[in-house]
């Protein structure tokens, strides 16, 4: 199977599933768009108004007509049709997740962008120009907007936990602070970011055109991530990002030969992938003496572990990575790795 034909299915997984224990409510945010022009909306379940669940989907990225639209699509650009898939980690329909209990925010994927954009890029072809709407991040922005004004009483809420897959995870770094400024002092905050990557080769910011860089640059700045555009390793912002959101617990899971976040979108191999993970700037070391960050890293292919309950079972000296996105809502933020 190719490259291609794995992020296809994956695709489709994030979107075509169904979940059918929480009641949502589907509201529509004014003033956003999905890449295909589309309104964007989000799912909201009101369950106990102390404890909120978000999450941010996944499901790839795109930069120029040919992975936004195809052949090499790489994401999608239209809304979700249909209640969305939540997580393992985020789902009520049994007593598995951690936040069954909680109101929850499920944020759809539609962009492109990692929930970083916020222009209408131009992409050009042979034979037409194609529009595509990279508003992620303005999205966002304005669904918490909305959502204080009309839906949540974030004041309220004690206990906020934010979980992202993949893009999703890189969506949850990016967005914290937002969400921090809208929720009252004394609320626990946790954040669990499910391979984000953060561990990418030299020439992966080549393939982006000018202004998605420039959406990327301010995004990733106002979470305190100065990112550099000649180098492709973005782990080593971890130790400024955890300190910025220091009232924050902050986990990181991803495996250390992450196929998508290698040879999909990293331009490395797997191989490679796992040396800068293991190396003096990578995951594991940013971490280390962090009182508020941690890290789980199996030795795997693996990408994402916690939308699964399957994968989320997969252990470190017996420690699954479910039982650490508990430990992390619970402050105790211990690192486990397969060296």
């Amino acid at each position: 199977m190719t490259i291609s034909k794995r992020l296809l299915i994956i695709t489709i997984l994030f979107t075509s599933l169904q979940s059918q224990a929480r009641n949502w409510k589907r509201v529509y945010i004014p003033d956003t768009y999905c890449g295909n022009g589309d309104q964007y909306s989000v799912f909201v379940e009101i369950k106990n108004p102390k404890k909120l669940a978000v999450e941010f989907m996944g499901g790839g990225a795109c930069w120029d007509r040919s992975s936004c639209k195809g052949p090499n699509l790489r994401t999608i650009l239209f809304p979700i049709p249909r209640i969305p898939v939540l997580s393992a980690f985020s789902s009520d329909f049994n007593d598995f997740s951690p936040v069954k209990d909680y109101s929850a925010v499920y944020f759809p994927y539609c962009t492109g962008d990692v929930f970083a954009g916020d222009h209408v890029a131009k992409y050009r072809s042979s034979f037409f120009t194609q529009k595509v709407h990279h508003k992620g991040y303005s999205n966002v922005t304005k669904t918490i907007e909305y959502l204080k004004k009309e839906v949540i009483n974030f004041s309220k809420v004690d206990d906020f936990v934010l979980y992202g897959a993949s893009a999703g995870a890189i969506g949850s770094l990016i967005h914290a602070h937002q969400f921090d400024k809208v929720l009252n002092l004394k609320a626990k905050r946790s954040m669990i970011a499910d391979s984000p990557g953060l561990h990418f080769g030299k020439t992966f910011w080549n393939k982006f055109p000018p202004k998605l860089l420039m959406d990327f640059d301010q995004a990733f700045s106002n979470a305190n991530f100065n990112i550099d555009f000649n180098d492709g390793l973005v782990a080593e912002n971890v130790p400024a990002y955890c300190d910025y959101l220091s009232h924050w617990n902050i986990g990181v899971v991803q495996s250390s030969k992450d196929i998508i976040m290698s040879s999909v979108f990293g331009n490395i191999s797997p191989e490679e992938h796992k040396k800068l993970v293991f190396g003096k700037r990578g995951l594991l070391e940013m971490v280390k003496g962090i009182p508020n960050c941690s890290a789980f890293i199996p030795e795997s292919k693996m990408h994402t572990f916690l939308l699964l309950v399957t994968s989320s079972l997969m252990e470190i000296k017996k420690t699954t990575v479910m039982d650490y996105a508990r430990e992390v809502m619970e402050g105790k933020n211990t690192t486990y790795a397969e060296l």
